[in-house]
């Protein structure tokens, strides 16, 4: 029997996953425009591979034990979006006379991988790139993002949420690999997330104008409202 998850984020992750495809099958007749493989059969039959993981892999009741902590992570994360991004846009202001070092400092911070999968909504990229920025900000870098026009404090403030959120680095690594799922639970986990991203990556472009229906498809979005959506533990 395969083992369940037991990281509220994993949770978190099917539960957003299950009400994002919950959306695309109410919206397909319009979406099934956009791709040729966007088919009714194809949103009910991912809606009920969700909901087959969800069986398997997902504790009942295991999410709402955990919905302060839940919540906290993505208020964190929430944040952390906005400073990174104000980063982004302080650094193309400064920089922007030294393309080729502006370019160098994207890459090393890892806006160049991360970013644009973060701002859509990814949870895991603006992980990932929190961790990046961690490691890669020296003091010397730091020493030079400063001498212009940028807080000191906007970059401690970055630095001080990845280490906020270091103390759940095994639930967001969970989504990639773990020892607590077998080899085909990753594989089940990883395929529904990838899949839904990728849906997530499409209807936000198509929905930019309409803000109700592409919040919908935004991971942030979908997976801050969870706790106002399911019944509270007692």
């Amino acid at each position: 029997m395969e083992e369940k998850i037991t990281c509220s984020t994993a949770n978190a992750t099917l539960l957003a996953c299950m009400k994002i495809v919950q959306s695309f099958n109410e919206n397909i007749y319009e979406l099934s425009l956009i791709r040729n493989d966007w088919t009714l059969d194809y949103a009910k039959t991912l809606l009920s591979r969700i909901k087959k993981v969800k069986t398997e892999f997902l504790p009942a009741d295991e999410y709402y034990k955990h919905t302060d902590k839940q919540q906290y992570v993505h208020e964190l994360m929430i944040s952390s979006l906005r400073k990174v991004a104000l980063l982004r846009a302080l650094i193309k202001v400064d920089f922007k006379d030294d393309k080729r070092y502006q370019k160098h400092i994207f890459e090393a911070l890892g806006y160049n991988d991360y970013f644009s999968e973060a701002k859509n909504g990814d949870y895991q990229s603006l992980y990932f790139l929190l961790k990046m920025i961690h490691e890669n900000v020296t003091p010397e870098l730091k020493q030079t993002l400063t001498s212009k026009a940028i807080p000191v404090e906007l970059i401690d403030t970055i630095l001080e949420f990845d280490n906020q959120l270091h103390e759940f680095n095994s639930c967001f690594d969970l989504i990639v690999a773990s020892d607590r799922l077998s080899e085909a639970g990753r594989a089940a986990v990883n395929e529904i997330f990838a899949e839904v991203k990728d849906i997530c990556r499409v209807t936000t472009a198509y929905y930019l104008f309409e803000p109700l229906k592409r919040d919908q498809f935004c991971f942030f979005r979908v997976m801050f409202g969870l706790k106002e959506t399911f019944p509270q533990s007692n």
